[in-house]
């Protein structure tokens, strides 16, 4: 006789619930908590009906990234929005992502101990050597033989948020390396567990090396004996697909495990099915398989779950909807990588303003920022922002972390490799596009670490490869940065120069982590909103560099975009999937 069992799951949920978009202005029911959830209680009773168990889990980030989660760690409502509706939907157990650390210890402790489930994680420890969460928990699952399942579930998290967060947990936490731990975690429930999954908020690179400390480490944790199934995350992408490939993977197993990712936001559901045979010490997987189900039009939703975000749903409206000032532009970042955009300068701007405030005319002093919104979590992932009232809602769209103003001393060397990493955000001059993907992983570059520096004038060679990767580790000799200059002078290596940047930016890079750097006790988005309300956005946005061959470049951004292209020199070329577009930019242009 065989058995089954399913497990649910959810990743980089970024408090996405409502079946609305804030941003746009519009209903929705393409993610969202409340989408998820409704999917979630739909297959349980229907796996109920099947004598299938389930165990439902999530795989970290849920209180930081979306104006639920600003709303509630500004206005601390009694019961969080997360916590309620996880509640509702009838989770097992959890995990801690990244962004949990976003707003300090002590919100994160009072918040998940709301949750009515198990929270987990095997990877941090305090100072003092207490686990700062359970390692583990046990999930039992019995039958309608009679028959129960234990269920093993542990969860780890990359050791950078040390880095990310440093102004919360310095000298708080000890974070060790995932797959050391989760190893040691799975052996462990292997005693006297049938089943063990990890909760993975780390993501799948096939490209990175067997080490200790990466960032993202499935490569490494799907090879651990104990382990049956993982949920990883963390990349904001899916698997089982064509995307994540190597020739470890089989299907939907990576090595001997199976394995899922689903997305964020709630637009998918992961879906592990395992086939259990019962045997004198237990049960023994014999065979299952993994997919991700996208939810849109594929989902019935439960009125239940909308009655309970209502006042949450009513209470966003009044928090997001203060006037701070006025434009007579749309401002957007459709094209931020490539031309000028005030949703990004503005936040250089507005870091310099309050940076000379509290410190005065600081000499050889750069403002940077870096496009935040540029389509790495889909065609909507964008500043749209229409002429007229501006609003809190439009604050957080221009910058949406909980990062501090940072400033740090770099010497001319270190500034042009800074550029350099920037600059490798791009492809060649011969290939199709010029702009690499939007992702977090190899060969894709985030927009959010392409910072641009406003003070500088240079130029970019794109007929030689990039000379870093995504996370600013160096990997070819080449050399994209060209007549650098600060006020009309070439920066030459012994240079000295004050850069204006975030925390994240300045714990996370390589060549900056070890230099003297302040970390200002000053909100960035609170600087964005200040300068909204003294000097307001209808400036004109600078050409933030120039290419060293004129030309004609094609990139991909939002179908959104067709509505501001007549501002631009560009030109729509083609249909993409996913509502995205590919269009055609003159950066002549700009050299002109």
């Amino acid at each position: 006789m065989t058995y089954q069992l399913t497990i649910l799951s959810t990743t980089d949920m970024h408090a996405h619930l409502s079946l609305y978009d804030y941003f746009l202005g519009t209903e929705q029911e393409t993610n969202g908590l409340i989408l998820a959830g409704s999917k979630i209680k739909a297959l349980v009773e229907e796996n109920q009906q099947k004598e299938t168990q389930t165990v439902v889990l999530d795989n970290g980030d849920i209180l930081q990234g979306n104006l639920i989660a600003d709303y509630a760690a500004d206005k601390r409502p009694e019961r969080h929005p997360v916590m309620q509706m996880m509640n509702a939907v009838g989770y097992d157990a959890m995990t801690l992502g990244n962004h949990e650390f976003n707003y300090g210890l002590d919100y994160l402790k009072s918040t998940l101990a709301q949750a009515e489930f198990p929270v987990v994680n095997c990877n941090i420890r305090t100072v003092e050597g207490d686990y700062l969460f359970n390692p583990y928990t046990v999930i039992e699952k019995t039958f309608s033989d009679g028959e129960t399942i234990r269920v093993g579930v542990t969860g780890v998290v990359p050791e950078q948020i040390l880095m990310w967060d440093d102004k919360w947990l310095h000298g708080k936490v000890v974070v060790q390396d995932m797959y050391q731990t989760a190893k040691a975690c799975a052996a462990e429930l292997k005693k006297h567990c049938d089943v063990v999954v990890c909760l993975c908020h780390t993501g799948f690179d096939a490209s990175l090396p067997d080490e200790d400390g990466l960032e993202n480490q499935v490569h490494r944790i799907s090879t651990i004996d104990d382990i049956d199934a993982i949920i990883f995350g963390h990349t904001h992408q899916l698997f089982p697909s064509d995307t994540l490939t190597a020739d470890y993977i089989d299907g939907s197993r990576i090595h001997h495990v199976y394995a899922v990712q689903p997305a964020s936001f709630g637009s998918h559901l992961g879906r592990i099915e395992l086939t259990l045979k019962k045997t004198e010490n237990g049960f023994e997987v014999e065979s299952g398989h993994s997919e991700v189900i996208e939810l849109k039009n594929n989902t019935v939703i439960d009125p239940a779950l909308v009655e309970l975000n209502e006042t949450t749903h009513q209470a966003i409206f009044d928090y997001i909807n203060e006037e701070i000032g006025q434009t007579e532009h749309y401002i957007d970042s459709f094209f931020s990588q490539l031309a000028p955009s005030r949703a990004v300068e503005i936040v250089a701007r507005s870091g310099r303003r309050a940076y000379e405030k509290l410190r005065g005319d600081i000499p050889n002093l750069i403002s940077t920022s870096a496009p935040l919104k540029a389509g790495r979590d889909g065609a909507s992932d964008y500043v749209m922002i229409s002429p007229g009232s501006l609003t809190i809602k439009d604050a957080i769209s221009i910058y949406r972390f909980p990062n501090k103003l940072a400033a740090v001393k770099v010497t001319g060397k270190v500034l042009k490799e800074w550029l350099e990493w920037s600059a490798s955000a791009f492809n060649c001059y011969s290939d199709e596009l010029i702009v690499k993907d939007n992702q977090s992983i190899a060969p894709g570059f985030p927009s959010y670490n392409m910072d641009i520096f406003y003070e500088l004038d240079y130029q970019i060679d794109l007929s030689v490869p990039a000379r870093y990767n995504h996370a600013a580790v160096q990997v070819t000799d080449s050399v994209r940065i060209q007549g650098l200059t600060f006020e009309g002078r070439a920066v030459e290596p012994d240079d000295e120069f004050t850069v204006l940047t975030n925390d994240y930016r300045l714990n996370f890079t390589p060549f900056l982590k070890s230099l003297e750097g302040e970390v200002l006790d000053v909100d960035v988005r609170e600087t964005v909103i200040e300068y909204i309300k003294e000097e307001g956005c209808d400036f004109k946005a600078a050409w933030p560099f120039r290419f060293t061959e004129d030309g004609t470049y094609r990139m991909k951004t939002s179908r959104h975009a067709e509505d501001v292209l007549l501002g631009y020199p560009a030109r729509k070329v083609a249909d993409a999937a996913d509502d995205f577009i590919i269009v055609e930019l003159n950066m002549k242009e700009r050299n002109e």
